[in-house]
C-alpha cells in the first residue's frame, strides 16, 4: 500500500526540479486542453448542420437554370431559358403522382441582375425575386417583422414584397418598414415582412438578408414573364425517392428545352438528401480528424513527460544504485518512478480538462447570440471527456514504465561508480 511517506518522496523528487516539471505537465496541459476544444467544435459543427437543416425536407430535387453552354439543336451557345409551368405538367404527367409540393422562383428581370429599388429617402442597388408562399419551407429564412407572401398575394398578384433585414435597414435607417412603400423601375410596392438568412450553408434562391422578393405571379405579369421561372424546387412523394428521378426530372427538361446533354453548366441539378448525406460524412470527417489531432497534441505532451523522466532516472542512478544495494525491490523503483509519472500527467491533465471545460463553455455561450451560426451547442461529451481522461493515465503510466525499465536494466555497482 502507498503510504504517506511513499507519496512525499514522489513530491520531494518534483518538487526539485520546479521549473522542469512545470514546463513538462504544460505540453499535457496544452495537449488536453486543444483536445477538449477541438471535440467541443466538432460537436458544435454537427449540431449546426443538424439545426440548420431540421425543417428540410431531404427527398427533395431543386433545378437552376443559366445560360447554355454548348451550340445544340440548331440553338447557339448562351441561349437564356427557362423552366415553364407546362414543363412541370410535363413531369408530373410522366411521373404522375411524383411531386408532392413545389417551390419556385423568378429572378427578375434576369438571374443575378441587380436593379434600382428606392424608398422615399435611400435607394441602393439589389436582387429582385418573385417567390411562391411556400418558399419558407425549403429555404432557412426567419421573418424578423410582419409576414411572408401569402397565398392571397399569389392569387390576386399584389404588389406587396418582403425585404432582407440587411436591404430594410438601407432603404429605412431607424424606421420599422412594414407598411411602407418601395419603389423599383416602373412600380412601386408595399413592405408586408422583413426576413432574416439564418444558414450559411444552403441557398435556394437571392440571399434572403439582401434582396426583395415579391409575389411570384405579380414578377412573372410586371416583369413579362408569364408561367416562367429559373428556379424549380421540387419536395417529392415517399414512393419517389429523389436520388433515383432527380436526373430523369433533369433529362426531361433537357429534352424540351433541346440543350444538350451534356452541358452540365446549363442547368445546376441538386439532390437534397444527397447534399445532407455529404454534409453528414463531412461532420464524421470532422470528428475524425479532430481527435486524431487532439490525440497527437496529446502525445506529444506525455513524449515530454517520458523525456523528463528518462533524465530524471539519468540523475538519479547513484541514488537507485544505492537503493538496489540496501536490498530495494525492483518493484518498488518501478512504482516510484511511475506513479512520479503519473502524478505530473494527471496533475496536468486535471487542469486542462477544467480549462478545457470552460473555454468551451464560454464560446458556446458567446455563439448562442449568433443566428444561424455554423456551430450550435458546442460541448464535449461527458464520455468524450472520460476516454481523454483513461487515454491521460494510460500515457502517464507508460511514460513512467519506459524510465523505470531502464533504471532496472542499471546494475547496482555501476550506478555505484556513477559521477
Amino acid at each position: 500500500m502507498f503510504d504517506k511517506d511513499f507519496w512525499q518522496e514522489v513530491w520531494e523528487t518534483i518538487r526539485r526540479q520546479k521549473m522542469r516539471s512545470l514546463m513538462t505537465a504544460f505540453g499535457v496541459f496544452w495537449g488536453l486542453v486543444i483536445l477538449m476544444f477541438m471535440v467541443g467544435a466538432g460537436v458544435g459543427f454537427n449540431s449546426g448542420v443538424t439545426a440548420q437543416t431540421r425543417a428540410m425536407s431531404s427527398n427533395t430535387v431543386g433545378y437552376f437554370t443559366f445560360p447554355t453552354t454548348i451550340a445544340y439543336g440548331g440553338f447557339e451557345r448562351g441561349r437564356h431559358w427557362v423552366i415553364t409551368d407546362a414543363d412541370i405538367h410535363a413531369i408530373e404527367q410522366k411521373f404522375p403522382g411524383s411531386i408532392h409540393d413545389q417551390v419556385l422562383v423568378l429572378e427578375v428581370p434576369s438571374p443575378g441582375e441587380t436593379q434600382l429599388a428606392k424608398s422615399d429617402s435611400y435607394s441602393d442597388m439589389v436582387i429582385v425575386a418573385g417567390a411562391t408562399d411556400n418558399y419558407p419551407s425549403i429555404s432557412p429564412l426567419r421573418i424578423l417583422d410582419g409576414r411572408f407572401i401569402s397565398k392571397f398575394d399569389l392569387i390576386e398578384s399584389r404588389k406587396v414584397c418582403v425585404l432582407g433585414e440587411h436591404l430594410a435597414a438601407k432603404l429605412f435607417p431607424g424606421q420599422e418598414a412594414v407598411g411602407k412603400d418601395v419603389h423599383l423601375e416602373g412600380f412601386s410596392c408595399r413592405v408586408v415582412g422583413v426576413m432574416r438568412k439564418t444558414s450559411p450553408l444552403f441557398h435556394m434562391g437571392p440571399n434572403e438578408s439582401e434582396s426583395l422578393y415579391l409575389p411570384l405571379t405579380t414578377a412573372q405579369l410586371l416583369y413579362n414573364h408569364l408561367n416562367e421561372q429559373n428556379i424549380a424546387l421540387f419536395h417529392l412523394n415517399e414512393e419517389y425517392p429523389s436520388d433515383k428521378y432527380y436526373r430523369q426530372f433533369g433529362d426531361l427538361l433537357y429534352q424540351r428545352h433541346s440543350i444538350a446533354p451534356n452541358d452540365a453548366e446549363a442547368m445546376f441539378q441538386v439532390d437534397l438528401k444527397a447534399q445532407l448525406s455529404q454534409m453528414s460524412v463531412v461532420g464524421d470527417g470532422i470528428n475524425l480528424l479532430v481527435w486524431l489531432v487532439g490525440l497527437g497534441t496529446l502525445l506529444a505532451g506525455l513524449i515530454g513527460i517520458a523525456n523528463i523522466m528518462m533524465v530524471t532516472v539519468k540523475e538519479r542512478t547513484q541514488e537507485i544504485g544505492v537503493r538496489r544495494a540496501l536490498g530495494a525491490m525492483p518493484s518498488a523503483i518501478i512504482r516510484q518512478i511511475m506513479c512520479e509519472s503519473l502524478v505530473l500527467t494527471l496533475a496536468a491533465g486535471i487542469v486542462g480538462l477544467v480549462a478545457g471545460f470552460w473555454g468551451v463553455y464560454l464560446v458556446s455561450s458567446r455563439l448562442a447570440t449568433e443566428e444561424g451560426s455554423l456551430f450550435d451547442n458546442p460541448h464535449v461529451p461527458f464520455i468524450a471527456a472520460i476516454a481523454a481522461l483513461l487515454v491521460l493515465v494510460a500515457g502517464g503510466l507508460i511514460a513512467g514504465w519506459i524510465p523505470a525499465k531502464r533504471a532496472l536494466s542499471i546494475k547496482a555497482i555501476e550506478a555505484l561508480r556513477e559521477e
